[in-house]
This record gives structure tokens, C-alpha cells and sequence, in this order.
């Protein structure tokens, strides 16, 4: 479900202090150990048109609708071995030659990215497609190595796949899972993709859980995939999770355990 109203992780920790001498020592250590991971968690619910917006300077932090992209991309470029990946990935994710990227001051004083392919274009970020600028947040945000970020960091992306191009998505599927073995970093995604499923590894298969509602019942559930049934792990194996959701198997399967509970 979504939120109706952001959490100020800030405001929770001050109204706490000021109640403080009614908890206890261990439960408010507890709670302030869940609001600090709440901190690292950021939903990313990128829009086209915050992306292509220039950037404040300095401004290291990706915004939850993908605001800062330019500025961000330009702290990781300062990196030439960080510029590099980020090149290549761009280049294989979408169908732009891209050779170099290009930050420039606009008459305010914002960043604007601009990519130059081989033959010498230069595409403004303004002109990018949709696709491309889905592309470059999530690069932004696997490759953002800032100082401002907190050590560990977690990213949550709703559908995975909207905007992105069928034949670029096992690359994208790569990236992360690289990243996320390269870093500190943890992505949670959501998906209704068989194709996304057919590209997932084994390692991330059993990370993998199912969000369901079943009939008559107010609330959703979330079930590690593995822990369905004993015999999960082995119809995978044998036919694919995409498979088994494009059968209508996982919803089966929840119904007739409710009915057996």
C-alpha cells in the first residue's frame, strides 16, 4: 500500500526524546534502531520530467522522483573509473552511442547533463527519452558513492520494468545484481513481469518472495517464494518461477493453502 504522507524520520526521533523517561532504555534503543534504518531506505518513483530538471550544484543525493540527476551523475564522473562504467552501462542499456558525458552551467547557475554520442551530437538530457533518463537514475543511484549517503544504503523501485525496453531488461538485471554484491547497496523491486522473473539469478530467486491477497481477506501477505510449499524449489528448477506465474500456479497455490489452514 502506499503511504498518504511521507514519514519524517526526524520528527518521530524528536517526539520520542521528549517522552523518553517513560521507555524504557532497551525499547527505545529498538525504536531508534528501526528509525535509522528507515533513514537508508529511499522509494524511487522516478518522473520524466524531474529527471531532465537541471540540478542544484553540490545537490550528491538522487531525489525520490529523480530530481539531482544531473548533479549526481556529475559528483560520479568526477570519478574517471566510476565515469567509465557509467558509460559503458549507458551504452549497453540503451540504443545511444554515447561516448562521453558533458556537465554544463545553465544561465542560473544549475547543472544540465548533456550526452555526446560518436558522431559528435550532443543530446541535452532535456531531449532524452523517457527510457534513457529511467536508465541513467538507476545507474545514478547504483554508482552514487557520496559521502552524504549513509553507509548502507536500500532502494526501493515499484514495477522494475515500466518504461524500460524488453530486450535492455537482462542488462539492467545484471547491473543490479552486480552492484548489489559490489556494495553496501539493497534494492527491493516489484514486479508483474514473467519476462523479469525468466531473467532473475538462482541467488536472487531465493530473495525472492510473493506479495498476495487472498479472497475475502483485508490484507496483504509477502511469502518468500521457497517457503510456498516443499516443492517449490524443484518445480522452478524444472519449469521457471516466470513459468509458474504465467500458469496462475502461485495463486493457486496461496488459495488452496488458505483453504487447507
Amino acid at each position: 500500500a502506499r503511504l498518504k504522507a511521507p514519514i519524517y524520520v526526524g520528527e518521530l526521533k524528536r517526539s520520542l526524546n521528549k517522552i523518553n523517561e517513560s521507555i524504557s532504555h532497551d525499547i527505545d534503543f529498538y525504536i531508534n534502531e528501526v528509525l535509522d534504518e528507515f533513514i537508508n531506505l529511499q522509494f524511487l518513483d522516478l518522473f520524466p520530467d524531474a529527471m531532465r530538471r537541471p540540478s542544484n550544484p553540490g545537490q550528491n543525493i538522487l531525489g525520490d522522483r529523480g530530481e539531482n540527476l544531473s548533479s549526481v551523475l556529475q559528483a560520479i564522473c568526477e570519478n574517471p573509473t566510476r565515469k567509465i562504467a557509467v558509460l559503458e552501462w549507458l551504452k549497453a542499456l540503451t540504443p545511444m552511442d554515447a561516448t562521453d558525458l558533458e556537465f554544463v552551467t545553465d544561465i542560473t547557475g544549475k547543472i544540465l547533463l548533456v550526452l555526446i554520442e560518436a558522431n559528435g551530437q550532443k543530446i541535452p538530457i532535456i531531449s532524452a527519452s523517457d527510457g534513457t533518463l529511467r536508465f541513467l537514475a538507476m545507474i545514478a543511484a547504483l554508482f552514487n558513492e557520496s559521502d552524504d549517503l549513509p553507509n548502507f544504503s536500500c532502494y526501493f523501485l515499484e514495477e522494475l520494468d515500466n518504461g524500460l525496453h524488453p530486450t535492455r531488461l537482462h542488462l539492467l538485471i545484471e547491473l543490479i545484481e552486480t552492484r548489489v554484491k559490489q556494495t553496501n547497496l539493497q534494492i527491493i523491486a516489484t514486479t508483474h513481469s514473467s519476462q523479469l522473473l525468466r531473467l532473475l539469478s538462482y541467488e536472487t530467486l531465493q530473495n525472492t518472495s510473493l506479495t498476495y491477497r487472498l479472497e475475502n481477506q483485508p490484507d496483504a501477505r509477502i511469502k518468500r517464494i521457497f517457503d510456498i510449499s516443499p516443492e517449490t524449489e524443484t518445480l522452478i528448477k524444472e519449469q521457471s518461477l516466470a513459468r509458474l506465474h504465467e500458469s496462475g500456479w502461485l495463486e493457486n497455490i496461496m488459495e488452496f493453502s488458505q483453504e487447507e489452514e
